[in-house]
């Protein structure tokens, strides 16, 4: 199943796999986001699965909203390992 992203009032919704094939084109849209807006909130509630690669992604870019002063929200009940990995970070 291939990542449909869209955007509503700076909210990203993800449906679909978040893996090594839709990467790209998610971290794309991702940083325009994030570039244009302070804040920015991840909808995870439709990811079916994410892999490796997709965590690290995420996490790779929830350091850099730190970094860069933007607030970086995830959301949803859709994989939930993401928030069991997102609990303590090492951002420094």
């Amino acid at each position: 199943m291939p990542l449909t992203i869209t955007e509503e009032n700076n909210t990203i919704i993800l449906e679909g796999v978040l893996n090594t094939n839709t990467i790209s084109g998610f971290k794309n849209h991702f940083n325009v986001i994030l570039n244009t807006n302070k804040a920015v909130t991840l909808d995870m509630d439709k990811v079916t699965e994410i892999d490796a690669s997709g965590m690290y992604t995420l996490k790779e870019m929830y350091r850099n909203a730190i970094h860069s002063n933007n607030i970086f929200f995830v959301i949803g009940s859709g994989c939930k390992d993401v928030y069991e990995d997102f609990k303590y970070p090492n951002v420094a």
